[in-house]
C-alpha cells in the first residue's frame, strides 16, 4: 500500500467523500446485478490511497473485499475462487438485466461489455489461493 501524500484540506475531504461515496456503491454492486462492484472499488482505492491512510487500510483489511483488490492491484491477478465467483456473479447479474432489457441493442451490448470483461478477468495471471 501507499501512503497518502499531502494535499490540501479541501482536497483530502474531497477524495474522502468520493471514496465513501464510491465505496458504499461498491459495497450495493455486491448485491444489486447492473451496479458494477470493483470499478467502484478501484476508484475508491485511489481515493483513499492520495488523502486517508485510515481509509486506505480499512478498505484493503476488510473481510470481503481486501483481499480481491490486493489481488488485483498489488498482485496483478485472481486466484481462481475469486475468478469463478467474479464471473459468475456478474453473469447472473447481466442475465437478468438482459432478460429485462426492453430494447435489442441493449441486450447485445450487455452480452458485449460482459463478453469483454469476462475476457479480460479471464486473461489476468491466476494466483495461488490465500
Amino acid at each position: 500500500m501507499n501512503q497518502p501524500k499531502r494535499r490540501s484540506t479541501p482536497m483530502r475531504y474531497l477524495l474522502i467523500g468520493i471514496g465513501t461515496i464510491s465505496a458504499i456503491l461498491g459495497l450495493i454492486g455486491m448485491f444489486l446485478p447492473l451496479l458494477p462492484t470493483v470499478p467502484f472499488l478501484l476508484l475508491s482505492a485511489a481515493c483513499f490511497s492520495r488523502s486517508s491512510a485510515r481509509m486506505q487500510a480499512w478498505l484493503f483489511n476488510h473481510r470481503l473485499l481486501g483481499p480481491v483488490l490486493r489481488n488485483y492491484l498489488e498482485r496483478q491477478g485472481l486466484t481462481r475462487r475469486q475468478l469463478i465467483g467474479s464471473l459468475i456473479s456478474m453473469w447472473l447479474g447481466m442475465g437478468i438485466a438482459i432478460y429485462i432489457a426492453p430494447v435489442i441493442a441493449v441486450k447485445w451490448l450487455l452480452i458485449f461489455i460482459g463478453t469483454c470483461v469476462s475476457i479480460h478477468l479471464i486473461r489476468m495471471p491466476r494466483l495461488a489461493d490465500e
